[in-house]
């Protein structure tokens, strides 16, 4: 079944979906804020160098090997990247990735001039999303405590002013875990919903197929009861009709070949014999018709072409010809039509064509199957071919198949009746008993 292409559409940053991952991998936004940051870091460091001529700041000059072993935790943090867990449930390993990319920040948090908020933005946001809203509020913290006493030790703020930037940097920390809290859970009820939805998919696709087959079995179990019925008819016309015609057929014989009769009379039972044999070849005709596709035996191929061998004795020679390979499944409604199909071509040569020699011809493509009933008769009216009930009938049941059926006179001499029907029937196409 075609449909119409469906293109993907990106998702946000911000979408939910993407803050519960099932492996390692940081979340875009995340990866974003934590590379941008280390950028900034760098090339701020680098520009304020430049300015101020010596690159430790005026405010550690003091102190100099603390800030470049404090600046030095870049290293340990980019490395640690790669190991941290962004999903729930880390292990141990993970664990210690965590607290050593945690420490590792705080010591560069402690002595970079810019981007303090997004680094402290990035590790809250993965301590969060690894440890819950306890984790979020324990790294909260110890960005504050760190930013107090770095102000307090290091600057010339007072500890009121210390204080109060620390709060800040704090409940800053707070406000960005409780929004990447909400995020995991709206990431994991979106989740949620998708294997719903997945669910209800494969439900609905199920459910499907379930009426497909349902129907399939109601049209073969239809279909086997109207084989039963014409197996039983075929049965009590060869056993009764068939038998009475042949007594009479002999009768006449009998009396043909008895004393001496009068011209008139023997006229006459010549007639009536010859009637009588007439009658006897079209109830065998109809008794190779009503024959049933023996489902329990020959299928198939071999089923078309043992029909074709039982319609040898009715007077016409037949030759059966395969084209192609059976396929080894091939839809039990689909193989039944071809099968009539065959009965229908083989019954009209005889009945109605006078034909001597009927060949039938089944082509197998990788998508349909084809019968051709061709006879050397004497054809039919252009106008009144395929107008039958029997041939109205059998296109009706393979266009529901989504098959065809063509009849025509053959140019030189004979009928021509072929029958096209798919492997695999559609299931939303009725099908016609």
């Amino acid at each position: 079944m075609t449909g119409t292409p469906v293109t993907r559409r990106s998702r946000p940053l911000l979408d939910p979906a993407r803050w519960d991952p099932r492996g390692r991998t940081a979340p875009p936004a995340a990866r974003i804020l934590f590379w941008t940051t280390l950028g900034l870091i760098v090339l701020l460091r680098g520009f304020f160098s430049h300015l101020e001529g010596q690159f430790v700041p005026a405010i550690f000059e003091d102190i100099p090997f603390v800030y470049l072993a404090a600046l030095a935790c870049l290293v340990p943090t980019v490395l640690l990247w790669p190991l941290l867990p962004w999903h729930r449930q880390p292990s141990a390993r993970e664990t210690a990735a965590t607290a050593g990319f945690t420490l590792a920040s705080l010591a560069v948090f402690s002595v970079i001039e810019f981007g303090h908020y997004f680094l402290l933005a990035t590790v809250v946001a993965q301590a969060t999303s690894a440890f819950g809203l306890r984790g979020g509020v324990l790294s909260s913290g110890l960005f504050g405590v760190v930013n107090f006493a770095v102000q307090y030790s290091v600057t010339e703020f007072t500890a009121m002013m210390s204080a109060s930037n620390s709060a800040a940097v704090a409940v800053s920390g707070l406000i960005i875990c409780f929004v990447v809290a909400g995020l995991v859970a709206a990431g994991r009820r979106a989740q949620h919903t998708r294997e719903l939805l997945t669910g209800l998919e494969r439900a609905h696709r199920d459910l499907e197929d379930t009426h497909r087959k349902l129907r399939h079995y109601t049209a073969r179990t239809r279909e086997l009861a109207v084989a039963e019925e014409r197996s039983r008819m075929a049965r009590e016309m060869h056993d009764s009709t068939g038998h009475h015609l042949t007594a009479i057929n002999v009768c006449l014989a009998n009396a043909e070949r008895g004393g001496p009769v009068p011209d008139q009379v023997r006229e006459d039972i010549g007639e009536a014999r010859q009637l009588a044999k007439q009658a006897l070849e079209e109830t065998r005709r109809w008794v190779r018709a009503l024959k049933p596709l023996d489902l329990e035996g020959r299928t198939g191929a071999e089923a078309i072409g043992t029909l074709v061998e039982s319609f040898a004795d009715t007077g016409a020679r037949t030759r059966f010809r395969l084209e192609g390979a059976w396929p080894e499944s091939m839809d039990g409604e689909a193989e039944l039509a071809v099968y009539r199909a065959t009965q229908e071509g083989l019954t009209n040569a005889l009945r109605h064509s006078g034909a001597g020699h009927i060949d039938v011809t089944l082509q197998v493509t990788d998508d349909a199957v084809a019968v051709e009933i061709a006879d050397d008769g004497g054809g039919a009216d252009e106008t009144a071919a395929g107008s039958g009930f029997g041939l109205t009938a059998l296109q009706e049941r393979l266009v529901a198949l989504g098959g065809s059926l063509n009849c025509r006179n053959r140019p030189e001499n004979g009928y021509v009746l072929t029958a096209r029907v798919p492997r695999e029937v559609d299931p939303s196409l009725e099908s016609v008993s």
